[in-house]
């Protein structure tokens, strides 16, 4: 039976949602099977929800004239007070979707300045995976179309690439006035996002995180963040070119005004040179080359003792591969243990070092790694 048919017996439509009553299914399932049965365009969800609720509450009669009914409100006509206090309990993620509706609720929702826990971004070829807090949303490419998965949507197809499909959604948020977010992970296969495709010129994270391919790449998300804002960066990627163009990332102001910074990556590991960079830091992680443990060792406690922000610091110290801890370990002076180790025990020394002319002291702990020794040092004032 045609929808054109449908639309003209109305008789026949009201039986129809006299049925879903008659099931006593949720409003909304009864209006996705209504229009599952009788056509999508048939009737809008207001005239179903009154239909509904008054064949729920006993009155059967289907020749009733709405014409002398007064005008229902929807939702733009509720005060502006009444909808800011019914916006100040929804999450942020709830109070974007008011952003889109229209010009006066778009007010009421950027009154509230947009704070997010953790916004987390994974971009590849094949798919575009974000999430704001707890909600998931997945833009999958399939051929050459692609489908969006929302939270409490059906799935929708699109002929559009996954990245732009995926970015209509997610850039006006990342774009808000005033957002804010504690942690922004952002996880970057090669060559699928710029920038400008989706961040602000300056943008408001605490933390920030981000994988990328090459330097330049997350060197140009770096520079997005707003560096009077933030105060810890995560830098991670697999990438051999990443040694020649490192300082790049120490030119920028994010990473001279942070305050916790850590190169994940093997592949990023620094030169004993290179740490005089890390002298502004709290704390800071990363790699280091050692060509010599008996050279390289007391010069990075004489410039880590020239920190005087410095409360503790992580090195992986990868040295020559017939260099162990205990190379380590007498290149600081201290006395190696005799005989073999306790069953599931490893080899951790501790070293203390007074700073000259000051009261503080370096206090180093390593840990044998095998082929690396990782450094554990917290400066004691």
């Amino acid at each position: 039976m045609s929808s054109d048919f449908i639309k003209e017996d109305h008789h026949y439509i009201k039986t129809c949602i006299l049925y879903e009553v008659l099931q006593k299914k949720p409003i909304f399932d009864s209006y996705r099977n209504f229009r599952k049965t009788v056509g999508p365009d048939v009737m809008d969800y207001p005239d179903f929800q009154f239909w509904y609720y008054r064949f729920y509450h006993g009155s059967r009669d289907f020749d009733y004239d709405r014409s002398a009914d007064p005008e229902p409100k929807t939702l733009v006509d509720i005060p502006v007070v009444l909808m800011k206090k019914i916006a100040k309990y929804l999450d942020p993620v709830e109070r974007t979707r008011l952003r889109t509706m229209n010009h006066a609720i778009k007010n009421v929702a950027d009154s509230f300045p947009p704070v997010f826990r953790k916004i987390d971004i994974q971009v590849s070829n094949t798919y575009m995976i974000w999430s704001l807090n707890d909600k998931n949303f997945m833009c999958y490419k399939e051929g050459r179309r692609c489908s969006l998965h929302r939270p409490n949507c059906s799935i929708e197809k699109s002929e559009t690439c996954h990245i732009k499909k995926g970015l209509e959604y997610l850039a006006p948020l990342l774009k808000m006035p005033n957002i804010q977010v504690n942690l922004l992970s952002l996880r970057l296969s090669k060559n699928t996002l710029n920038r400008n495709d989706f961040l602000p010129t300056s943008f408001n994270a605490k933390s920030v995180s981000i994988y990328g391919r090459n330097a330049n790449q997350m060197t140009q998300f770096l520079s997005a963040m707003n560096p009077e804002h933030l105060v810890s960066i995560c830098i991670d990627g697999s990438f051999s070119e990443f040694r020649p163009n490192y300082r790049m990332i120490f030119e920028t102001d994010q990473f001279k005004q942070a305050k916790r910074v850590e190169f994940q990556s093997a592949w990023s590991s620094f030169s004993v040179e290179d740490l005089t960079n890390f002298s502004q830091l709290k704390r800071f992680k990363c790699h280091v080359r050692a060509a010599n443990a008996f050279q390289d060792v007391p010069r990075i406690r004489d410039i880590l003792c020239t920190f005087e922000e410095l409360k503790s610091c992580e090195l992986i110290f990868k040295g020559e591969w017939n260099t162990s801890i205990r190379d380590f370990a007498q290149a600081l002076g201290e006395e190696i243990p005799i005989g073999p180790l306790p069953q599931g025990k490893v080899l951790t020394i501790t070293h203390r070092y007074r700073i000259p002319e000051s009261n503080a002291r370096l206090v180093f702990k390593l840990k044998d790694g095998g082929n690396w020794c990782r450094f554990v040092i917290r400066r004691i004032r």
